[in-house]
């Protein structure tokens, strides 16, 4: 009974903190999501419908951690789009989650609140958290990274590595992140090796082994018809043409900064995917990144972005979303930069410093309520979403 009280003593914070930010994001992500817009979209009907068969799950194995459990709930009969919409729920909140603990490790308490609060409420983490399509995958860069930070700092090699050989092996079922996991192996390749050095031989063939018996499928993919692995590296399967490359180049910042993309699905008109206070933190964090260069987060940020940049650019299945994680995590950045010159102007002044954190925390819960608007009021309320929500599930 003591070392009952003296663990709930102990661990009394980590549980009010994991409960509260459970309940935060199953109110926002359940707000009626099998109602809001009401129907199914085509997009929607038509992913169920190519996970509907084992064979189709392993003729197209990618996106294949969002769909075998859509095709589980396929078996067992699920008519309702919220539980299929459930699925990309689980994965956007495991990615708020990774967020917050990320910018934890980095930052501080106070920046991991209102950075993740900011990424939690975007409107475009909003649409594709909460639609039954597979979008929302790309968002386990955050998860993945996590697991390699949370690698580094426990004592518990073991249980880090076997997660993180999971992940490693699920990561090459989403576009593009092949090339991330190869990237950062060959750059950190002597620190990977000083982590398995730590374990018995034995427990690193079973790592190898988890990874090998998880590419399995693929293998199977690729023995059958190799074009498809061009989809796996997050390629196209023809060599675009200029005009096209420039284009896609082009819509990076575009849909950043000036207008989105024309998809009622996904989006609300042609508005921007960030807000003019994420944009001005997004230059801050990227300008700060100058007095930290010489630091591995930077360089593995950079790196990042580069990369799903290009593969974007080059009009293969990788979307803007990849980006949006690495985005928000510089947005964060900014924050906690600006955050940081105040202090050092009022190193010793709480009331100051009090008035600094208050100022900023108003001014996140008002972008915030701005995305919030967006999505739950504005966005289902258009003549456009309500067209392409007309479908109904096929049972």
């Amino acid at each position: 009974m003591e070392k009952l009280k003296a663990w709930v003593f102990l661990m009394w914070r980590p549980i009010v903190a994991f409960l509260a930010i459970g309940l935060v994001i199953g109110v926002i992500f359940g707000f009626r999501l099998g109602s809001l817009p009401p129907g199914t979209s085509r997009p929607e009907q038509a992913y169920l419908g190519s996970v509907a068969s084992g064979r189709q799950l392993l003729d197209n194995p990618l996106y294949g951690l969002h769909k075998v459990p859509v095709y589980a709930l396929f078996k067992l009969h699920a008519h309702s789009i919220a539980v299929y919409r459930a699925v990309s729920v689980l994965f956007a909140s495991l990615a708020a989650v990774s967020c917050f603990f990320i910018l934890r490790e980095w930052y501080s308490d106070r920046v991991a609140i209102l950075g993740t609060w900011l990424f939690l409420t975007s409107a475009w983490i909003l649409h594709i958290g909460r639609l039954a399509l597979p979008d929302v995958i790309y968002l386990s860069i955050l998860p993945f990274l996590w697991a390699a930070i949370w690698l580094y700092n426990t004592t518990l090699r073991k249980t880090a590595l076997a997660v993180l050989s999971c992940m490693v092996a699920i990561c090459f079922y989403t576009p593009g992140f092949c090339f991330l996991v190869i990237m950062v192996a060959v750059w950190q390749h002597s620190l990977v090796w000083k982590e398995l050095k730590q374990v018995p031989v034995w427990f690193r063939l079973v790592c190898a082994l988890i990874i090998l018996v998880l590419l399995i499928p693929l293998v199977r993919v690729g023995i059958k018809a190799p074009r498809e692995l061009l989809a796996v590296g997050g390629l196209p399967a023809h060599v675009p043409h200029l005009t096209a490359i420039l284009k896609n180049f082009w819509n990076i910042p575009a849909y950043l900064f000036l207008k989105g993309p024309s998809d009622p699905v996904r989006w609300l008109g042609r508005l921007p995917l960030l807000d003019i206070f994420s944009i001005a933190m997004l230059a801050l964090g990227l300008y700060s990144t100058r007095y930290h260069l010489k630091l591995v987060r930077i360089k593995l940020l950079a790196g990042s972005t580069l990369l799903l940049v290009v593969l974007i650019t080059l009009g293969g299945p990788v979307s803007i979303t990849a980006l949006l994680p690495v985005i928000y995590i510089f947005i964060a950045g900014g924050i906690a930069f600006m955050l940081q010159q105040w202090f050092s102007v009022f190193p010793y002044n709480p009331i100051a410093r009090g008035i600094a954190t208050t100022l900023m925390s108003i001014t996140v819960l008002l972008v915030s309520y701005y995305h919030i608007n967006h999505y739950f009021i504005a966005w289902p309320q258009t003549p456009a979403t309500r067209a392409s929500f007309r479908q109904s599930l096929i049972k």
